[in-house]
């Protein structure tokens, strides 16, 4: 419980850093400050947002740590990255703590992660929401800027294991997130299936699944870091994954992607794209097995049929 707390606290030592910088500097009058945690698929698809933002004057972004960190430290348009900078959204007291230090110093303080849980029901895509927040036309999809040193590590890895063209998996099962774990005997079929359709090596992304193992034929990547991640995916002929950071990841850099949709209603989260093929459930929160590997293969299918 100690632990929670402090977690949801992490934006008070970042609270102070940020007045210092202000105090110290004297740059902020002419820049926004915006806070987004979020999921790292919302730090995607609120970037091109942010880089339009950042036009008008300096944008210094609040984020939480870790991937997020390393995704936003990597975009060029962000003049500073002050993470991990975690509240809790639903406090107002946080909300108003952070707006009322802030706003002496900034044009403008954004805070983009909802205030309650009914953005599920309201229908619209989340970068819709932050862009009309931003003051700024929404986006067609993502972004995700790769440094060279993540496509230098990802060509080492790929000339490690041979692999030039290939199909890129993300295998992500969560028990504690049973609602948005696809099974692993399906992901299981859809390896096999792949194969057969694409006669190309497939990399299997376990990283952070509570199941690693993969089929025999498959190529494991059990270990790499956000950046390194995307470009690898950079590099694939073709993407599937469930409704997760990495997917978005894949949208936003413009590779063919086949999105397993999970959870919550894709009117408000899905990947985004003209290269996106998107793999709806029965209904939001509905059972995850529901959705199986044939509906998916069945999208496989038809994409493969139009690029012929």
């Amino acid at each position: 419980m100690t632990a929670r707390f402090l977690y949801r606290r992490q934006f008070l030592p970042r609270l102070a850093r940020i007045v210092g910088d202000a105090v110290l500097r004297r740059d902020t009058r002419d820049a926004a400050f915006v806070s987004l945690m979020g999921g790292l698929g919302d730090l995607v698809n609120a970037f091109p947002t942010l880089d339009r933002l950042s036009q008008r004057g300096s944008v210094d972004l609040g984020t939480g740590g870790g991937a997020y960190r390393a995704l936003a430290e990597a975009n060029p348009h962000l003049r500073r990255v002050y993470a991990p900078f975690v509240y809790k959204p639903i406090r107002r007291a946080h909300r108003r703590l952070i707006e009322v230090t802030l706003r002496p110093f900034y044009r403008s303080v954004v805070l983009l992660d909802e205030a309650d849980s009914r953005w599920r029901t309201r229908g619209r895509h989340m970068a819709e929401v932050y862009a009309e927040r931003c003051g700024c036309p929404p986006p067609k999809r993502g972004a995700v800027h790769v440094p060279d040193a993540a496509r230098r590590a990802a060509a080492s890895f790929l000339g490690e294991h041979g692999l030039d063209r290939f199909v890129f998996v993300v295998q992500l099962i969560r028990r504690r997130r049973p609602e948005r774990s696809w099974p692993l005997a399906h992901y299981q079929a859809l390896y096999r299936e792949l194969r057969k359709r694409l006669p190309l090596p497939v990399l299997v992304h376990t990283v952070g699944s509570d199941e690693t193992a993969v089929p025999k034929g498959c190529v494991p990547l059990a270990s790499a870091d956000i950046l390194t991640a995307a470009a690898l995916i950079e590099r694939a002929t073709l993407f599937v994954g469930p409704d997760t950071g990495l997917t978005h990841v894949a949208a936003a850099l413009g590779v063919p992607t086949l999105a397993i949709h999970l959870g919550h209603p894709p009117a408000v989260c899905a990947a985004l794209g003209d290269n996106v093929v998107l793999v709806r459930q029965a209904g939001p929160y509905a059972d995850p097995a529901l959705t199986t590997p044939e509906q998916v293969l069945a999208k496989l299918d038809h994409h493969l049929a139009v690029k012929a």
